[in-house]
């Protein structure tokens, strides 16, 4: 039958030719039919109507659609092959799927007349149905129920008929186009074969791409290629699709740039690295992703690829910012691939890519842009555990990273005072790495860097400093590094981050204590001599480092942290035992005097801090037998102490209160018997007010403990504690009652002479006075321990000595009102101004009455002591009585610029513990006050007021110093002009002068 002459109305009144058998001959029909229609139009540009959707499935069918001989019998039926372009083309907006694979089919089938069916066009019109398909494919699968969204509502009992899902025809057109990619002729048409990279990215039909890659016009494709997967390697988040895209350059691309290969594809495979580092991007986690690619397509290129790229990232580390920032990092990844498996020169000798590539890190540690400096260090860091592991050594490690005269040690030094968080940070990161290659002795403005990184307002700056300079403790244990790491690393027990605290409290207890444990278990051999020799090194150091003063609060609070986590090991206690007997035992035999023997300094102390978190581990027989060797006591028949000589007797009285505390820590665990005996000795001493002032607050609170113990019952403690401090109390009001009158009598006489003085009688008054001020100091002693203690008796007189000299009238029958003893003994005045503070903080009625004279005193004395003292005393009647002192806070802060250094210090001190607890709030002139602080000419003030400003306000009050900052100007400057600001400053005082700067 002739197709070319069936009436096309006839075939129109077919309906649907191909939808009943969807045979050939109905698909014939119905292109004749569209061929005629497109013949006779009258206009050129008419389009052709597409084909029904039942011709596109029979010719999309692989079962249906006998394509081997489906062009011979096309040209049988006189139709020319090109009348399916029209229609297929215009189909594939109608159906795009169906119409794609049709046509994909048509082009891959046998004798296919690929130059009259393929077109630029439709090829074009058949990618973009592939995209579409894909979105809507990838929108149904995220919103599986949003095609039913709009449909109009339906009642309960209405259901609907399940819809079959109908199978996608996407994954056959994709694997279609593959097989057409390598055949169609896109070398003539450059933007079809782009649009088909494009698509082919877009899809993830890697499989089209090797097609492309494998085809005819490969050495056009492969830019191409390159271009399009570059976004992909780039992404941000390590996705299948971008290990994919990766995987392909290093399988499918980087094999085409072989020797054998084309020259063009050589050169375009070979720039791939470049390409990728020129647009890699700024952001740390895309260009890790990016570094880490470019290393991937590196491994799978030969040796001289790679040397060239290296020699392209020499040149851009000395390019612009953004090159340097990659090109440290490539350093870092492409290193090992540049070093030798074996051998003991590690790659580094001169000239080796190496060592170019090391002194090129090292180079950049010094860049001018912080963010390449910090990234150098931090990866230098790496580097260095690279070159460890390889087994290279430590002078050859130090002489690599030292660049012209200046070596390792300086750069960190350098860095370590960075203005740059990052840089610093990242150096301490570094100094914890390459700490065996800073060498000994460790320099001293290093560790001095450290340990004031352990102060940056920064949390991750201290954290890293906390591990910098533990390692270099760690590694160098040596006197130096000793004491700059107790200054810098206890008061982080305090820090506000507590995640900082608890690495403090594990370090403090890995690097001091475990090694003082380590003297547990020694024993004294018969050669024997000196300490030194006997004990591990460095112990007898650390025992006398952890004794200073300014971190022994630290350390005392690290210690009772770790005793309630239950960390601290009854080994320590038994250690220190061990370590004070093996020192008596070299001292006795060495036939010395045991009265001028001293424990390891440190030894006693520690023991009194640690003793009380485990009692059990303190021997009884051993506090005994050094209580009587450290008191010296001699029993007689009077039961009063004999002294001998005792040269150390500071030493001794600093011991003995460290032993009294021990004795107090394990009084639960002594026998009934000889803490009764102790107690009677403690007694009779603190009877003689004889004794040094630091000792009697360790004796009264021992002797409280022991009488506990004594007694069978809590009632009957608190009875035998009640009834020797009233005797107590007695004997010291009549010494001080004594006292007062025989200055009363002397009429102005000055008791205090020098200790080379002759005469009898004032040596006689000066013992008095001195066994006095020993008398009010116990009684200050006996109240904290006691509150309920009735010391009314004992307020006169000390009222009579803090008001003596003043022009006030006073009671006749009171003694001492004529005479200043200001002027006369000023121990007693001041001692006696502390025992007032004891006593008005427990009686809340006598607190109401003196405050006023606390204030009134700080104010006008010219005695240091007694102005530090006396502030002391107000920060305690800040926490005790807040609104009876709250109004007398412009008076207290003037002494933030007192004329002593340790009085302003021990202000600011006090008033910054009050304002972190929120007992003083930051209002009124306080922040003003504070401000001059900041350039004191105390440098631990100024480190202090650094800290409180940059840490603790900043937390607290952010806004503060920016509402504050008009009103400082005029207070800094002296400046009364406006009357608001000269009220807020207190016209009535010297405030004003007293804070300006200038």
């Amino acid at each position: 039958m002739d197709y070319d002459k069936m009436d096309v109305d006839a075939a129109d009144e077919m309906g649907s030719p191909a939808s009943g058998s969807g045979s050939f001959s109905a698909f014939v029909s119905e292109l004749a039919s569209l061929h005629r229609r497109s013949s006779s139009s009258s206009t050129a540009s008419s389009s052709s109507p597409p084909l029904s959707l039942a011709s596109l499935t029979f010719l999309s069918s692989s079962a249906a659609a006998p394509l081997s001989s489906f062009f011979q019998r096309i040209a049988a039926a006189g139709l020319p092959t090109s009348s399916l372009s029209a229609p297929l083309a215009a189909s594939l907006s109608a159906h795009p799927l169906p119409a794609a694979v049709a046509y994909l089919r048509l082009l891959l089938a046998p004798a296919s007349p690929l130059l009259s069916l393929f077109s630029p066009l439709p090829f074009l019109s058949l990618l973009l149905a592939l995209r579409k398909a894909s979105s809507a494919a990838a929108h149904d699968a995220t919103n599986p129920n949003s095609g039913s969204g709009n449909k109009s509502r339906k009642r309960k009992y209405q259901q609907r008929p399940p819809t079959a899902r109908v199978p996608s025809l996407l994954p056959e057109a994709l694997s279609l186009l593959a097989n057409a990619a390598g055949r169609v002729p896109l070398e003539e048409h450059p933007d079809a074969r782009r649009s088909l990279v494009d698509t082919a990215t877009e899809l993830m039909a890697f499989d089209v791409l090797a097609a492309v890659l494998g085809s005819d016009y490969r050495a056009e494709a492969v830019p191409d290629v390159v271009r399009t997967l570059v976004p992909v390697v780039f992404s941000a988040s390590k996705s299948a699709a971008r290990a994919a895209a990766v995987e392909f350059l290093v399988r499918n691309v980087v094999p085409l740039g072989a020797e054998e290969g084309e020259d063009g594809v050589r050169k375009a495979v070979a720039y791939l690295p470049r390409c990728l580092a020129k647009k890699a991007p700024e952001k740390s986690e895309a260009r890790a992703l990016a570094v880490e690619a470019i290393v991937e397509v590196l491994r799978a290129m030969g040796p001289y690829e790679r040397e060239g790229f290296a020699t392209y990232v020499v040149a851009m580390a000395r390019g612009k910012a953004k090159g340097r920032l990659l090109a440290v990092d490539l350093v870092l990844a492409m290193l090992p691939s540049l070093l030798p498996s074996e051998g003991d020169d590690c790659g580094l000798q001169e000239g080796s890519w190496g060592l170019k590539f090391v002194r090129l890190l090292v180079e950049r540690c010094s860049d001018s842009v912080g963010g390449v400096r910090a990234r150098a260090l931090m990866n230098a860091a790496q580097v260095l555990d690279v070159l460890s592991e390889r087994g290279m050594e430590v002078d050859q490690l130090q002489e690599v990273t030292r660049i012209g005269n200046m070596g390792l040690g300086e750069l960190l030094r350098l860095r370590c005072t960075d203005d740059k968080a990052a840089v610093r940070k990242a150096t301490l990161v570094l100094i914890t790495k390459a700490i065996r290659l800073i060498g000994r002795p460790v320099d001293e403005l290093l560790l001095s860097a450290m340990g004031a990184a352990c102060s940056d307002p920064l949390v991750s700056i201290r954290k890293a400093a906390l591990a910098a300079i533990s390692e270099v403790f760690r590694n160098f244990p040596d006197e130096r590094v000793t004491k700059e790491w107790l200054q810098a690393v206890p008061p982080l027990v305090i820090d506000s981050e507590t995640s900082i605290q608890e690495e403090c409290e594990n370090l403090f207890l890995e690097l001091i204590l475990n090694r003082i444990c380590q003297a547990a278990n020694l024993k004294l051999e018969d050669h024997s001599i000196d300490m030194e020799d006997v004990f591990p090194e460095g112990t007898l150091d650390l025992l006398k480092s952890i004794c200073d003063g300014e971190v022994v609060p630290c350390i005392k609070k690290i210690c009772a942290s770790l005793g309630r986590k239950k960390k601290l090991k009854p080994l320590l206690a038994s250690s220190l035992q061990n370590i004070i007997t093996i020192s008596e035992s070299l001292w006795l035999r060495s036939s010395r005097p045991i009265e001028k023997w001293t424990a390891p300094v440190g030894s006693w102390w520690l023991l009194s801090e640690v003793s009380s978190f485990a009692p059990k581990s303190v021997n009884w027989k051993f506090l005994s037998h050094h209580w009587k060797l450290l008191d010296n006591v001699g029993q007689d028949g009077r039961g009063k102490v004999c002294s001998k000589e005792e040269p150390n007797s500071a030493l001794w009285a600093v011991d003995r209160v460290s032993l009294l505390q021990t004795i107090s820590n394990v009084s639960t665990e002594l026998p009934v018997e000889p803490a009764a005996e102790l107690a009677h000795s403690l007694l009779t001493r603190i009877e003689n007010f004889d004794m040094h002032l630091s000792e009697l607050d360790a004796h009264v609170k021992s002797l409280k403990t022991l009488c506990k113990r004594k007694a069978k019952t809590a009632k009957e403690g608190e009875s035998l504690i009640q009834k020797w401090v009233k005797q107590l109390v007695c004997k010291a009001v009549g010494i001080l009652d004594d006292c007062i009158k025989e200055t009363s009598e002397a009429g102005g006489r000055n008791f205090f002479t020098p200790l080379s003085g002759k005469v009898k009688g004032r040596k006689e008054t000066s013992k008095s006075m001195s066994q006095a001020v020993i008398a009010i100091f116990t009684i200050g002693s006996l109240i904290l321990a006691c509150p309920t203690a009735n010391v009314q008796s004992v307020i006169p007189l000390l009222h009579t000595i803090i008001t003596s000299g003043n022009a006030e009238p006073r009671p006749k029958n009171l003694a001492g009102g004529a005479v200043s003893f200001k002027e006369l003994a000023p121990s007693l005045y001041i001692q006696s101004w502390d025992t007032m503070a004891k006593i008005c903080l427990v009686d809340d009625k006598l607190a109401k009455r003196y405050i006023p004279l606390f204030v009134q005193e700080l104010e006008r004395s010219d005695l240091a002591t007694l102005r530090n003292n006396i502030m002391i005393a107000m920060a305690d009647f800040y926490v005790r009585y807040t609104a009876l002192v709250d109004c007398y806070m412009s008076k207290i802060t003037k002494s933030l610029r007192d004329p002593c250094e340790v009085v302003r210090r021990q202000t600011f001190i006090l008033l910054s513990k009050l304002l972190q607890r929120d007992y003083v709030k930051w209002r009124g002139v306080l922040f003003l006050r504070f401000l001059p602080s900041l350039v004191d000419e105390s440098e631990k003030i100024r480190h202090l007021a650094d800290f409180l400003f940059g840490n603790i306000l900043k937390a607290k009050a952010p806004l503060l110093a920016y509402n504050s900052f008009i009103e400082a100007i005029y207070v800094l400057n002296n400046c009364l002009a406006h009357g608001a600001h000269s009220e807020s400053q207190g016209r009535s005082d010297r405030g004003p002068a007293l804070f300006a700067i200038r």
